[in-house]
C-alpha cells in the first residue's frame, strides 16, 4: 500500500472502507457501524476511499496477480506430468492453459504501459482531422454517387 493512500485518508474513512471490505454492502456498515448512511455514501465517494478499496479489493482472493498467475502454473505443471503419466493428452489442452496465460500477462503489461504513461503525461488528447472530399468520386459510382451528387448540386443552387 501507498504511503499517498494511507496518509491522505481519516481514520473514520479507513474504518468505513474496511467495513465496506468486510460486509460488501453500505446498509451493513451503517448497522456495523452506527453510522448514517448519507455520511457513509459520502466518505465511500472519497477518490482515496475508492482507490484504497479497489487496491485491497484486487489484492485479495485469485484476483491478486500472483496468486493468480501461481495457480496457472500449477495448473500447467500438474497438466504436464499428467501427460507424462498417462501419455493420453491433449495438446489443445495444454496450449489453452499456455495460452491463457500469455493473454493474461500480455493484458497485464498492456495495464501497466498504460498506467506509465498516465503517470509520465504522455497520453494526449485525439487531434481532430478534416478530411477533404473528392468532389468526383466522393461518394462512388453508381447510383448512390450520383444522387449524392445530385443532392449537393441542388443546395448550391
Amino acid at each position: 500500500m501507498s504511503k499517498e493512500i494511507t496518509t491522505r485518508m481519516s481514520p473514520e474513512g479507513l474504518e468505513v472502507a474496511n467495513s465496506y471490505l468486510a460486509n460488501g454492502d453500505v446498509s451493513s456498515v451503517c448497522r456495523d457501524l452506527d453510522v448514517p448512511r448519507d455520511q457513509v455514501v459520502a466518505i465511500l465517494n472519497k477518490r482515496e476511499i475508492q482507490k484504497y478499496i479497489d487496491t485491497v479489493y484486487m489484492d485479495s482472493g485469485y484476483r491478486n496477480r500472483f496468486k493468480l498467475a501461481e495457480t496457472l502454473d500449477r495448473l500447467i505443471d500438474q497438466k504436464l506430468v499428467e501427460a507424462e503419466e498417462t501419455e493420453i493428452y491433449s495438446n489443445k489442452d495444454l496450449a489453452d492453459l499456455l495460452m491463457m496465460q500469455h493473454k493474461i500477462r500480455m493484458d497485464e503489461m498492456k495495464a501497466q504501459t498504460e498506467i506509465e504513461k498516465v503517470k509520465q503525461g504522455s497520453v494526449r488528447a485525439l487531434t481532430q482531422n478534416n478530411i477533404q472530399i473528392d468532389g468526383e468520386t466522393a461518394f462512388g459510382q453508381g447510383n448512390y454517387g450520383s444522387l449524392m451528387k445530385k443532392l449537393l448540386d441542388s443546395e448550391k443552387t
